[in-house]
């Protein structure tokens, strides 16, 4: 809602791989990815946090992403946790997020992005399922087993196997890992004249195969 403010284009969704896609799936997922501040106050003090503030890039300039850092300070303020939000342009926060500094030396330890659904709806594509440390993506998530995309889409290989699905070997895997945590989808409203034909549905607008009539 921060970001869209119309409840009609937002569709909460817990699938890792895109809800109503091939290989969506919530098995697992029932008890995670809700709002819960008092179980994260009571987990928080089990792992022994410090108070050692959390870095959250907050990007300011793409209307996508500029409402998100905020929301997600006050909640994870409200689970216990002391954030040190510092705002910057998106350009920055991505040469900033290639940094693996601590975060008092420059680094950072979390920030929020979107994605087009048709870049994140199976574990190949999903950039941030991969969890080969080094060779993931920004936060480097480190799990020894982690393999190759095409392993990750056979899951009685992997010893985190799940619950028999399409692409539930990576849904198990991410789920113990956590290198990243989806909130919702987001559907983008497009207008057009009446006089404009020919166009194409596409995950992104395309221009091509577009023309206009009297």
């Amino acid at each position: 809602m921060a970001t869209i403010g119309d409840e009609n284009y937002i569709k909460p969704c817990k699938a890792l791989f895109i809800c109503d896609t091939p290989f969506a799936t919530t098995k697992g997922m029932d008890a995670l990815l809700t709002s819960n501040a008092k179980k994260a106050q009571e987990l928080l003090k089990e792992a022994g946090y410090d108070g050692t503030p959390v870095v959250l890039m907050h990007s300011t300039d793409l209307k996508a992403l500029t409402n998100l850092a905020p929301v997600a300070k006050s909640l994870m303020e409200k689970a216990g946790f002391k954030v040190d939000m510092q705002s910057m342009d998106w350009q920055t926060l991505v040469a900033r997020r290639a940094k693996k500094d601590p975060p008092d030396a420059g680094g950072w330890n979390a920030f929020l992005t979107a994605w087009v659904a048709a870049d994140v709806m199976n574990p190949v594509s999903t950039a941030y399922v991969n969890a080969a440390c080094d060779k993931a993506s920004f936060g480097w998530p480190c799990d020894a087993q982690a393999g190759e995309a095409a392993r990750r889409l056979r899951p009685r290989d992997r010893p985190c196997q799940a619950e028999g699905d399409r692409g539930g070997g990576a849904i198990a895997c991410h789920r113990d890992t956590r290198p990243r945590s989806r909130s919702a989808s987001i559907v983008q409203p497009v207008a057009m004249r009446k006089n404009v034909k020919g166009f194409l549905i596409a995950p992104v607008p395309v221009f091509w195969n577009i023309e206009i009539t009297k």
